[in-house]
């Protein structure tokens, strides 16, 4: 019995060590575990991304500028003669056909002339005739020896006067038309009528605006490029028009026009594109943004322009393979809204990460969102 007590007292005594010795242990076994279980949750876990293709795409290299649009024609409309407004035949703002009457000057006393000029006209007729009858009969007579030299001459003499009056009348007569057709103002071309500037019953001369007619059907754009493009730009290039008056049309036109001189003060190179403008939404004196297209990159490698990661040196983006995250330097060229050239770095048909980079590793496991 005494032995008993005594090894039960020694059981006793070691007691609090052997409970540290557990709780080490189980704390021990369940550090190991929590560790195996977080690898092993990192292991299976994966980045959520969104995923692209490298693709192969035509790029356009552009020359950005503002443009002044300038109507095809456009002219301010004088008289030819002074007179009195008889009527004015057209609406502000209407457009007209070439050749259309838009305005007419009293004419009245021009035609009361013309009327006194081709009865003078037939009388000078009548009395060219009977000198030419008169000519021929002394003529005849002369040769019969029946008449003198001298009154043949002074027959002579009279027909040809006369008949120079018949052709004076005649000239004065076509210069009168003429100037009754000056009576008459017609649009030169088709287009737009502008302001209206005189009435009816205004009398004006010849330095007396009267309107101006515009051709909106077909314009101009002018605008400048720097000069260290001037080696890029040729005629017949495509040009792209918008205005912020119109932000969903875009209009195309093409160079016609390109000066042969640097601009000494601003250092860029005047340029025209003509564009048709059918509908009329352009108007000449408008400002517009302009796209010179002076090259096409075709079949180059591009991806999304949020692909890309800005690094000291430059760009890098994330290639995707076997589900794994790898980083890849990358050299770009040109840039388009959304759209990069990659000139080195990447091929056609790569899959990379188009957006997530923020919680990607190199070697990181991904998953398409």
């Amino acid at each position: 019995m005494k032995a008993v007590k005594t090894h039960a007292m020694r059981i006793c005594r070691h007691l609090p060590v052997l409970a540290a010795i557990l709780i080490c242990a189980l704390a021990a076994a369940s550090t190991a575990a929590g560790q195996s279980e977080d690898e092993t949750k990192r292991a299976e876990s994966c980045v959520p991304v969104d995923l692209a293709t490298v693709e192969n795409s035509d790029m356009e290299k552009i020359v950005r500028s503002v443009g002044n649009v300038e109507a095809a024609q456009s002219v301010v409309v004088y008289p030819e003669i002074g007179g009195v407004i008889e009527s004015v035949n057209f609406e502000e703002g209407e457009p007209v056909e070439k050749g259309k009457l838009i305005f007419a000057i009293d004419s009245d006393k021009i035609r009361a002339r013309l009327r006194a000029q081709k009865a003078a006209l037939e009388e000078a007729r009548a009395n060219l005739e009977n000198a030419r009858l008169v000519y021929q009969r002394r003529q005849r007579l002369y040769e019969k020896d029946l008449g003198t030299e001298e009154a043949r001459d002074q027959a002579r003499t009279t027909y040809q006067a006369l008949s120079a009056q018949v052709k004076r009348i005649k000239a004065e007569i076509e210069n009168i038309n003429e100037t009754l057709k000056d009576t008459r103002i017609r649009a030169p071309f088709d287009g737009i009528m502008d302001e209206q500037l005189v009435d009816a019953g205004q009398l004006v001369n010849t330095e007396t605006a009267l309107s101006s007619i515009v051709e909106t059907d077909r314009l101009k754009i002018a605008f400048t490029v720097p000069e260290r493009y001037m080696g890029m730009v040729e005629k017949g290039q495509e040009i792209r028009v918008t205005t912020p008056a119109y932000p969903e049309k875009t209009f195309s036109g093409n160079v016609y026009f390109i000066s042969p001189q640097i601009s000494k003060t601003t250092r860029s190179l005047l340029v025209k594109a003509r564009l048709d403008n059918p509908e009329g939404v352009l108007r000449p004196g408008g400002f517009v943004s302009v796209e010179l297209i002076v090259d096409i990159l075709e079949n180059v490698p591009v991806i999304p322009e949020e692909a890309l990661v800005p690094t000291r040196s430059g760009y890098m983006v994330f290639t995707v393979k076997n589900s794994h995250a790898k980083q890849q330097n990358v050299e770009i060229g040109l840039r388009r809204p959304g759209t990069v050239e990659i000139k080195k770095g990447l091929e056609q048909g790569e899959t990379i990460v188009r957006a997530g980079h923020i919680s990607l590793y190199q070697g990181a496991r991904v998953c398409p969102e």
